[in-house]
């Protein structure tokens, strides 16, 4: 892929999350936008076409600094290598869950080795982590750029509770059931997302579908240093906690923040009132980005956060 090939890509990208966010600060109705979103068909082919190139010829090369590759290591780490225990422990000692569900979770972490891993991808675009068979993957997305995906709108998709034999329900449109994974993956699909109350109706979903100790993977684009989005980021972690979340791990690559949660028990009423409470704190800098209607806004700082800012230009060779 040639450096002009590369650009055109990333400006195809960052004009589609650009279109969605000036949609919502000019009509304020996140489901307004994300409905006409659903209607724009031939742009999101586009989108996944460009995403599908990018990922496969451009940032899995660098293995080091790959998104597909530190989620597998953490999962493994997690589930296979006592990062489970250790975060329990690290839990009790932080008062972080009751000692109950503790001593119960303890003498339960060695039950995933005789069995595959669940695992959910959302917004899979191509099911990149079908390459690994520790996983049993459902990879889903709004416009799927391979057959291998299922097309869905997590947004809007049902959560049904965990079927018990005479009380199953049925449903005959997309839905998922309560604690049916082991692992839920985020993978830059957040800040595609134009408000923050809808991502935290991804969040308080991902809660519902893991088993308890279950593995929550975020990761969102930053190439800016550690420091600098560093509020964000203490932000996001306290989203997440307050949904029922853990964070057990963290690391900041050059163009990438991953992050692993485990999901803890929770007493929370997810009501109209939590998701207010806790939507203020899954921001994005460009969630303060003003547009008006017949004008582009010129970049502001907070674009040089924008998605793939990091991939504008082609890596050394020695990099990979």
């Amino acid at each position: 892929m040639t450096s002009d090939e590369h650009k055109e890509l990333v400006n195809l990208i960052r004009g589609v999350h650009n279109k969605l966010r000036k949609s919502l600060s000019i009509s304020g109705d996140p489901d307004k936008v994300w409905d006409e979103h659903l209607n724009e068909e031939d742009l999101r082919k586009q989108y996944s076409s460009a995403m599908w190139k990018l990922a496969t010829q451009i940032w899995n090369k660098n293995e080091k600094e790959c998104r597909i590759k530190w989620t597998y290591r953490t999962c493994m780490d997690y589930f296979y290598h006592g990062g489970l225990k250790k975060s329990l422990l690290r839990a009790m000692k932080l008062a972080k869950c009751p000692i109950s569900d503790l001593n119960y979770s303890l003498t339960d972490t060695n039950e995933y080795l005789g069995r595959k891993l669940q695992l959910l991808d959302v917004g899979s675009c191509y099911n990149p982590f079908s390459q690994f068979p520790q996983f049993s993957c459902v990879a889903i997305d709004l416009t799927p750029a391979t057959e291998d995906v299922m097309q869905c709108d997590f947004l809007t998709v049902d959560i049904l509770e965990k079927p018990t034999g005479e009380n199953s329900t049925i449903s005959y449109k997309p839905c998922f059931h309560t604690e049916s994974f082991d692992i839920i993956v985020f993978s830059l699909v957040l800040e595609y997302i134009p408000a923050p109350k809808q991502r935290a109706v991804f969040c308080v979903k991902a809660w519902k579908l893991l088993k308890q100790n279950g593995l929550c993977v975020i990761i969102t684009p930053d190439s800016k240093n550690v420091h600098h989005n560093a509020p964000m980021m203490k932000s996001w972690k306290s989203a997440l906690e307050r949904i029922g979340f853990f964070r057990v791990k963290y690391d900041k690559l050059q163009h990438l923040h991953c992050m692993a949660f485990r999901k803890m028990q929770s007493s929370h009423i997810y009501d109209s009132s939590f998701y207010d409470s806790i939507s203020e704190l899954l921001y994005i800098p460009q969630d303060f980005t003003l547009y008006s209607e017949t004008e582009v806004a010129e970049r502001t700082e907070a674009e040089d956060f924008d998605i793939y800012s990091g991939f504008l230009e082609l890596p050394e060779e020695n990099v990979f």
